[in-house]
């Protein structure tokens, strides 16, 4: 008998270890997972660190960027249209021989030809010049001569005409004889037929004089052609000759244009306005219209500025202020782009003939948009976000918003956000909807 409550007991004492074990067990895992949780639980409260921005009701521009060389809308090459020695080169105030930057000055009203830039020997002009003066002087003598006789054959006819009156009356009365009244009236139509012939003469004479002056207008063709002149207030861009050389037209090469601007005499250009001509992709060119606003960029490392898009306000250095002049209705068939022209305002321009400019060009602005950066959305799926924060609740709301014209650093949102909300920028992509947040800056005014 105690033998067998002695064995019950052995074989009690090992449950029971194992009992207590794996109560213990038990209640460690449970102490565990609460602490699991409730350490889970505090992670959940803690809010998340995050810079906002506020969305303001402003103005926005779409924006189309293209490339192009700019020119002088007035450009004109000059060379001679002759051959022979060039004996002539302007000088310059200096008492130096015309350089390339020099000031020319066009015709003036009423004037012809500009200040006489250049020429070619041309004695043999002007000897032909003046033989064509000498006639004119001869035609001119026999207007004055034939404007005599005209005057002196009148006074002969209406001598003979009072003459022929007289006669008339005599014989009326049996004065004279029918033969001294055949005389007089005989006498009376011969100076008729002398005043007749005196005007035929200066009529001729006349004529002389205009032939002769047509010859002399003739005659100073080759000089002009000879010579070169500005034919505009401009500056001189390249300067090819100098005195003493020969030229001849054959020597200009015309090949293309940088070999053209190595041998064509001179080049003069207007620097009060100037013309870009570029090649935008089909897609992009049929955004674009004949009047809209450019700025043109003399440096490609800088882009336009909030001011620079708005009319009347200053502009940034190295910016210039332009219109869309013209735009192609053809797509080049090798590019399938399309080409615009943008021309500068008419003013004095810092831009050089030639220059590789970029070009900004305003293809659609809204003035009363809800704007806000770029860095305010969130991507999921293909479909744009942002967080907006509830202050007043220390969270974040997640809404899909619609998109509208988009800036160059600003874009403007259609639906899903009203003006003054606060939008978040840094610390978006780590928020989910209702997630809790701290603010740590605001930035009031977005960045256009």
């Amino acid at each position: 008998m105690a033998n067998s409550l002695k064995r019950k007991v052995l074989f009690l004492v090992p449950l029971l270890l194992i009992f207590i074990a794996v109560s213990a067990l038990a209640v460690k895992r449970v102490e565990d997972h609460t602490q699991e949780k409730n350490n889970l639980k505090s992670r959940e409260v803690a809010p998340l660190s995050v810079r906002c921005i506020r969305a303001v009701t402003g103005p926005i521009q779409a924006l189309v960027f293209g490339e192009g060389t700019a020119r002088a809308v007035r450009r004109e090459f000059l060379t001679f249209e002759s051959q022979g020695k060039v004996t002539y080169v302007k000088l310059m105030k200096d008492g130096q021989i015309l350089r390339e930057g020099a000031l020319v000055r066009g015709p003036k009203k009423g004037q012809k030809l500009g200040e006489l830039l250049a020429s070619l020997d041309k004695r043999e002009h002007v000897e032909q010049l003046k033989i064509t003066g000498s006639n004119l002087e001869e035609s001119q003598l026999q207007v004055t001569v034939a404007r005599s006789q005209i005057s002196e054959a009148e006074a002969q006819q209406e001598l003979a005409e009072d003459n022929l009156k007289r006669h008339e009356k005599l014989y009326k009365v049996k004065a004279i004889s029918k033969q001294d009244l055949d005389i007089a009236r005989t006498r009376a139509k011969t100076t008729r037929t002398t005043v007749k012939s005196a005007k035929a003469r200066f009529k001729a004479a006349q004529s002389g004089v205009k032939a002769a002056r047509a010859r002399i207008k003739q005659a100073k063709l080759p000089m002009e052609r000879s010579s070169i002149y500005a034919p505009f207030d401009g500056v001189l861009s390249y300067i090819n000759i100098k005195k003493g050389d020969y030229f001849g037209p054959s020597l200009v090469d015309i090949s293309s244009e940088e070999a053209l601007l190595k041998t064509i005499p001179m080049v003069v250009t207007d620097l009060t306005q100037f013309e870009v001509t570029m090649e935008l992709p089909s897609f992009e060119g049929t955004l674009v219209r004949p009047g809209q606003q450019a700025i043109i960029m003399t440096s490609a490392d800088i882009v336009p500025s909030s001011s620079d898009l708005e009319p009347g306000k200053p502009i940034q250095k190295g910016a210039i202020r332009g219109t869309v002049f013209s735009v192609s209705p053809a797509i080049s068939p090798g590019g399938r782009a399309t080409r615009i022209k943008v021309r500068t305002v008419k003013d004095p321009q810092s831009i050089r003939d030639g220059m590789f400019v970029t070009c900004w060009i305003i293809v659609k602005e809204k003035t009363d948009a809800i704007v806000v950066p770029f860095d305010v959305f969130v991507y999921r799926q293909n479909r744009p976000y942002v967080f907006v924060v509830d202050k007043a609740r220390g969270i974040v709301e997640q809404r899909e918003v619609v998109e509208g014209i988009s800036g160059l650093s600003t874009e403007e949102i259609l639906k899903g956000v009203e003006d003054g909300d606060l939008l978040v920028t840094d610390g978006r992509h780590r928020l989910s909807h209702g997630a809790p947040v701290e603010i740590i800056e605001v930035v009031r005014e977005s960045q256009k």
